[in-house]
């Protein structure tokens, strides 16, 4: 008997091919209503059971994609990107085919499409958003930049894949800023017209909803982490990272965004015969004297957002979606997990400049725990996994807290590897405070120099200011060593642990490094510093204190590892290194092997013998691990910094 309809399981045609869409296909995948999903072009990573790939789908050709629908019996299209719903995708299909489109028609994208358009409808409908002008004549264009007073924004009104907006500081930036996207067509076409804003100041939120056209169901709030560099700095780029749910998004915040921003857009949007169908994307910006306030819209899930907020996501999104097509949504139940989700994006080297492509990608399958790793900028070659873009993938990572989720999605990541690779080691940075005063053990068997630079800048007991921390105790090898003077000096707690047994024989490093355990158990340390530490760690003492373990060594790993301080520096001399310098890295069996977590330089200079770059570097060793206690402190090394 032939399979009826009722029961027939759904084919879904997804367009797109990056991070977003991959995290679609996963979570179609999941639905039991669905037999395929066919992905056009989708990435190296998409592959499964109910996964296929369309390589040669030419999904600007609306008529071809028709036919696929028609042949794979196609019964939602689901789109990814923004450009294909502002060039008319949805239309075409619903209007020659009858298929469902998850993605509004091409008059209702340009809410996205049109970000003059976007303004002048916001101020229609009364939707909080900054003051502003829409230009489309550079002079007058420039007499307003002029006479404004307040710090503004300009942005190109068209499509610029994420990049056509720009944070002048002067309004002689800003004059230059203008003529290059105007005049210059930094941004081509998408800058014919400007939309020029007010500067807001706040936190921002990424407030996405779904919606049938009449009923909408917001999401948790995320937020997404712009600039290329941790601490928020350097270039922005299409994201870094992203968590959800965003505790800056209070619950009265969320009914406020819901009812004046989302619900009025939708309804704004019905009512110029323009019914948006799909995912309406609003970016917030909560600024502390006026208010939430609207920055931009946009048509289509973001890109990080999607990747924690579809696996928060506990209803089937298949039948999300099929309700939002057919103008059902008030019918199912959208519910979301009572958990917590955390992506970090790993790019390319050179991201958001030039970047290469074509380097080898490792070690994905050995991401475990829970952790999902979402393909972007990824291509399979001859068998193996290689990167093909700027933004290369994403892990995350969910739990029952944010730390939880942090945890999971930086232990994946620490697992991936390929040249060049880079990601932030401090996404979430902005819901996550710290919970008590850190507390660091030394570990030294020379004079402690760095120690003192601690010491000096950040080492308060007791203190109320977070950034002062506790040195708890330090711990030598040496009975008679420079640091355990130091730290009676200022009543730092301070041991000598023996490397001999009652036999006077020395032990095994295994041995003594259980005996430093049991020296520094009372203080209950967060964090371990090996300052001029003459002795290798076992591999059971770096595995107890892993990413809790840092060492600084005086060159510029990975060159002159293994040596040691007065060694290293005659080598750089000998080598004739025009540059020198420190490594704070993470501490490893193999020695000097460890992630890299920050280095600092200096030049070599003619006249310099190994005494003098000494305390040249040795002047940058307490910088750099001050920046590292810091960066660790504030959850910028994928680590809770605070022992349970």
């Amino acid at each position: 008997m032939a399979e009826s309809k009722e029961t027939k399981l759904a084919t879904v045609l997804l367009i797109g091919g990056g991070g977003r869409e991959h995290t679609m296909a996963w979570k179609l995948a999941q639905s039991p209503k669905v037999g395929k999903v066919l992905v056009a072009p989708g990435n190296g990573g998409v592959n499964g059971p109910k996964l296929e790939r369309l390589l040669d789908l030419n999904v600007k050709d609306h008529q071809a994609v028709l036919d696929v629908c028609k042949k794979h019996g196609v019964s939602l299209v689901a789109v990814g990107p923004e450009i294909p719903l502002a060039e008319g995708i949805a239309d075409f299909l619903q209007d020659n085919g009858g298929v469902n489109v998850f993605g509004p028609r091409k008059n209702a994208a340009e809410i996205e499409a049109s970000k003059a358009f976007s303004k002048d409808f916001m101020a229609k409908y009364k939707i909080p958003t900054a003051e502003y002008k829409n230009f489309t004549d550079f002079k007058a264009a420039q007499e307003y930049l002029k006479q404004v007073k307040h710090k503004v924004v300009i942005k190109a009104s068209g499509l610029a894949a994420g990049k056509g907006v720009v944070l002048p500081e002067t309004t002689e930036e800003a004059l230059e800023n203008l003529e290059s996207i105007m005049v210059n067509k930094e941004f081509g076409d998408a800058g014919t017209e400007v939309v020029i804003e007010e500067l807001l100041g706040g936190p921002e939120a990424s407030c996405l909803a779904f919606t049938d056209g009449t009923t909408v169901v917001l999401m948790p709030a995320a937020q997404d982490h712009k600039r290329i560099f941790e601490g928020d700095k350097g270039p922005n780029t299409g994201g870094m990272g992203a968590y959800s749910p965003a505790p800056v998004l209070t619950e009265d915040l969320r009914q406020f965004v819901l009812k004046n921003v989302l619900q009025a857009a939708v309804d704004g949007m019905r009512a110029e015969g323009r019914k948006f169908v799909g995912v309406l994307y609003a970016g917030m910006m909560l600024d502390p004297k006026k208010g939430p306030q609207a920055l931009e819209f946009n048509c289509r899930f973001g890109d990080p957002e999607t990747q924690v907020l579809l696996p928060l996501l506990d209803t089937d999104l298949y039948e999300v979606m099929v309700a939002c097509c057919n103008g059902t949504l008030d019918k199912i139940n959208v519910k979301f997990k009572d958990q917590h989700a955390a992506t970090v994006v790993a790019a390319s080297e050179g991201y958001p400049k030039k970047y290469p492509k074509g380097r080898e990608i490792t070690g994905i399958e050995n991401v475990k725990n829970g952790a999902v790793v979402f393909h972007a900028g990824t291509k399979l070659d001859n068998g193996k996994l290689v990167t093909s873009g700027g933004r290369v993938l994403a892990v995350t990572g969910t739990g029952s807290s944010l730390k939880e989720a942090l945890g999971v999605a930086y232990a994946g990541m620490d697992k991936i590897k390929f040249e060049g690779m880079q990601f932030r080691r401090d996404i979430a940075h902005r819901a996550l405070k710290p919970e008590r005063q850190l507390r660091v053990a030394v570990l030294g068997s020379t004079r402690g120099t760095d120690l003192q630079a601690i010491i000096d800048n950040i080492h308060e007991p007791g203190s109320k200011d977070p950034k002062k921390i506790n040195v708890c105790c330090v711990v030598s090898n040496r009975s008679k060593a420079g640091i355990l003077a130091r730290a009676e000096k200022y009543s730092i707690p301070h041991h000598f642990v023996s490397c001999k047994g009652e036999d006077g024989k020395i032990v095994s490093r295994d041995v003594y490094d259980k005996r430093v355990d049991k020296a520094m158990e009372p203080y209950k340390p967060d964090l371990i510093l090996l300052i001029g530490y003459m002795r290798i760690v076992s591999g059971g003492f770096c595995e107890r204190w892993e990413k809790r373990l840092l060492n600084v060594h005086p060159s510029l790993l990975p060159k002159f590892a293994g040596g040691m301080d007065g060694d290293v520096h005659e080598a750089v001399l000998k080598a004739k290194e025009t540059e020198t310098g420190c490594t704070v890295h993470f501490v490893e069996e193999k020695v000097d092997a460890g992630e890299i977590v920050i280095q600092k330089s200096c030049p070599v200079e003619e006249n310099d013998t190994p005494s003098s770059l000494k305390n040249k570097v040795q002047k940058l060793e307490g910088e750099a691990l001050i920046e590292a206690i810091e960066k660790f402190r504030l959850y910028q090394l994928g680590v809770n910094p605070f022992r349970e």
